[in-house]
């Protein structure tokens, strides 16, 4: 007899059994079933029950599976977490089942308060922390020590370092040191492995994970959890966890819908195919891009990516949306600070930091980027520059600044502060002015059709009150410190 697979199992767990069996309908009292459609997901939870990647999870009978065995009632912010469950309409679900990923569960090596953003090592992982980063058991960063021990959640950069979003501090009595991440310096002579590209995991009194899994599924690239204790740089594994074969249940299966919270890594172009957590996702000519647009796709770009698994097993997305609100910025670099890592630009301070991609051209003086990675190679009042950003409170934060070939319109795109149908305008941020008045200005929707100005301002809703503001997109002319727009575009 053949036994169902856990997959299975879970998508016939007795989740409302009054109301409807695992084959679906009603029990005859006329209640609604319910959802019946599978999905994976994966990313950054929010409690209540699990909210993950804007679906609100009922978790009440979804099984968990967690080294430090807790319950569906004790999973909270931050964590990282995959799901299988099911949802109709995309705004609901029943979670199924849920596997909570850690990145590291060990001491404090070091702290770097002085850099820009924040940070610190642990297990020999660069954890950048920032303001969506959620502390437990610690008041926050600056409360943090060498030598405390944490666990730690987040996902990964292209670079493998760590974006934290729950840092808390833990005791021996909350499991064993642990450890996550791809294979590298594989010695199977030595029975040893490199994690985290400083910690040498001993595993040769090690238990692999699932059963029946032994050495042989060790592999450069191959994402293990080991777990067993640490000092210093050496890790001495009590048991090995090979991911992809404990959770094949999360992978989903061809035409399952799945979604997958992470950044961006191993893009070249769109339409194409790049990794997001891990996860190849292809996009196409019908994907649907929210919070910005295909041109602000980029490696280290945070995203979640939504759409069917393919036969091939790719997630062929239908829908990219940014993390964070994208801003971009065209104009006269009319300010510059190298030491303060700063740029003026319409107006506005862009605040530039250790990630920041910076393209311009050696020794400034207009335009043509490519050679140089220094703002002092930006002059201001001279140089034109192109700001790809998010906002970090009330701050610009650049993700990229470049040099473009030449200055070209002046533009802004990013949320709407403030909308006044009466005297067509708009504000961005805290005072940049867009005059829509001009009896030449063209105006679009979010599908680049052609809208009268009535149209456009009754769309648009400003920031406050639940709203987080509608993207737009202003091309003009800056005079005398108000954009006076020529285009403007609704954006999704």
């Amino acid at each position: 007899m053949n036994r169902p697979s856990q997959s299975a199992r879970w998508l016939c767990a007795p989740i409302f059994a009054a109301l409807v069996s695992c084959g679906g309908g009603t029990d005859g009292t006329g209640a609604t079933p319910p959802p019946s459609a599978p999905i994976t997901s994966s990313g950054a939870m929010t409690k209540g029950s699990v909210i993950l990647n804007g679906i609100h999870f009922d978790d009440s009978k979804a099984i968990v599976r967690d080294d430090r065995n807790r319950s569906s009632a004790q999973l909270a912010n931050g964590m990282v977490v995959k799901l299988r469950g099911r949802s109709d309409d995309g705004l609901t679900g029943l979670a199924d089942g849920i596997a909570v990923k850690s990145e590291a569960r060990a001491v404090i090596q070091s702290i770097d308060a002085g850099a820009s953003p924040q940070r610190f090592v642990t297990g020999g992982l660069i954890v950048l922390v920032d303001s969506q980063t959620v502390y437990a058991n610690v008041a926050g960063f600056a409360a943090l020590a060498v030598g405390q021990r944490v666990e730690v959640h987040g996902l990964r950069d292209d670079l493998g370092d760590l974006h934290a979003t729950r840092v808390e501090t833990v005791g021996v009595a909350d499991g064993p040191d642990e450890l996550r991440g791809a294979v590298a310096g594989l010695n199977t002579a030595l029975h040893q492995l490199t994690l985290n590209g400083t910690v040498t995991v001993n595993y040769a009194g090690a238990t692999f994970v699932p059963p029946g899994t032994n050495e042989s599924a060790l592999g450069v690239g191959v994402i293990v959890e080991v777990r067993g204790s640490i000092s210093g740089n050496a890790f001495t594994a009590a048991q090995v966890v090979i991911e992809d074969l404990e959770d094949a249940d999360f992978g989903g299966n061809p035409e399952e819908k799945q979604e997958v919270e992470g950044f961006v890594s191993g893009f070249s172009a769109h339409p194409g195919t790049l990794q997001v957590n891990g996860r190849t996702v292809q996009t196409t000519s019908a994907t649907q891009f929210a919070n910005g647009s295909a041109a602000d796709l980029a490696n280290n770009v945070e995203v979640e990516a939504e759409g069917t698994i393919n036969n091939a097993g790719l997630l062929v997305a239908t829908k990219v949306e940014f993390e964070r609100a994208r801003v971009l910025l065209q104009g006269l670099a009319t300010a510059v600070d190298p030491t303060a890592r700063t740029v003026i630009v319409l107006g506005q301070t862009v605040q530039a930091n250790d990630l920041t991609r910076i393209d311009a051209r050696v020794g400034g003086g207009g335009g043509g980027g490519g050679n140089s990675t220094s703002l002092a190679d930006i002059t201001a009042g001279v140089d034109c520059v192109e700001v790809r950003a998010i906002t970090s409170g009330a701050t610009i934060v650049a993700e990229e600044i470049k040099e473009p070939s030449g200055c070209g319109k002046d533009l802004v795109q990013a949320t709407v502060a403030g909308a006044n149908a009466t005297t067509f305008t708009l504000t961005f941020f805290a005072g940049l002015n867009a005059a829509l008045g001009g009896a030449g200005v063209g105006f679009r929707d979010a599908n680049e059709q052609s809208i009268t100005r009535a149209a456009f301002f009754a769309a648009v809703v400003p920031a406050g009150n639940g709203s987080a503001g509608t993207p737009v997109k202003v091309k003009g002319v800056l005079t005398a410190g108000v954009l006076v727009a020529e285009e403007v575009e609704l954006e999704n």
